[in-house]
């Protein structure tokens, strides 16, 4: 622990944070994270801290330590989950960002205000305006409506409440999400709330079934750490034309017919 302690001493000191060699700052990222993990607004120090481990460490390096940091999360019960904030909200890389928001998403800790805080955490997050420094987050969105729980759906409620139909729009444009029925009832459900927003809407829904051959409704078992099988538990699911056929009445409703044609030959 003294060697923990050591290293996340230098990295809070921006006087002393280059004697951290390259070999060494995947440990020290992890340290810091570990001292300070349960200290909320250090949102703004960890970006600046991460873009300086950002060039000191190749890709695969960082996935590592992100993986090892939460490994350390699991063993303390989800404690510490905000450690994993910085590579979430950072990282240059969409495939590490939403890495991240999933570990995020599935190790916190229930608290007793709020049964899924890293969802919740991270919802905040996605809603804040940008710090300086921070990528964007439509790879945490990504993930939240990738993991396909219907449990999660008031969070997204929540997202397409809060932003204006501007930055909503910048953050689905910048989506990769694969089809779930969380997701698709979001986005159908924007489509009742921001007409404005039907063609965004529509190049979303039309992109998703080539990332996957089926919808789903699952529930994800969230904390993993506090189940022995951790498997995601399959509910439904749908055949990609399938599931089209059941959005096309509301479709019908709320696209131009330039906008329905496509997602509905996405879909079919």
């Amino acid at each position: 622990m003294s060697e923990i302690k050591r290293l996340a001493a230098l990295v809070m000191d921006p006087s002393r944070r280059d004697e951290i060699g390259p070999d060494q700052w995947p440990l020290a990222m992890i340290a810091y994270g570990l001292v300070t993990c349960n200290e909320k607004n250090r949102q703004a120090e960890g970006i600046e801290i991460y873009r300086t481990f950002q060039s000191c460490c190749a890709p695969d390096a960082r996935k590592k330590c992100a993986l090892q940091l939460a490994a350390f999360i699991r063993q303390r019960k989800g404690d510490g989950w905000r450690a994993l904030l910085p590579f979430a909200m950072t990282d240059e890389l969409a495939d590490i960002r939403r890495q991240a928001a999933f570990l995020i998403y599935t190790l916190a800790a229930p608290e007793r205000e709020e049964r899924f805080p890293g969802i919740a955490g991270l919802a905040d997050i996605i809603c804040a305006a940008p710090l300086p420094g921070q990528a964007g987050m439509s790879p945490a969105l990504d993930a939240l409506m990738s993991l396909g729980d219907l449990r999660f759906a008031p969070y997204l409620a929540s997202i397409s409440k809060k932003l204006s139909p501007d930055r909503l729009a910048e953050l689905l444009e910048g989506t990769e999400a694969i089809p779930t029925e969380l997701g698709c009832n979001w986005l159908l459900d924007i489509l009742d709330e921001h007409a404005e927003l039907s063609s965004t809407v529509a190049r979303v829904l039309a992109a998703m079934p080539g990332r996957a051959g089926e919808v789903m409704d699952v529930i994800i078992p969230v904390p993993s750490w506090q189940f022995t099988n951790s498997a995601v538990q399959p509910l439904h699911s749908w055949s990609i034309p399938e599931y089209g056929l059941r959005m096309k009445e509301r479709l019908a409703q709320k696209l131009a017919p330039e906008d329905r044609e496509t997602v509905t030959l996405a879909w079919s």
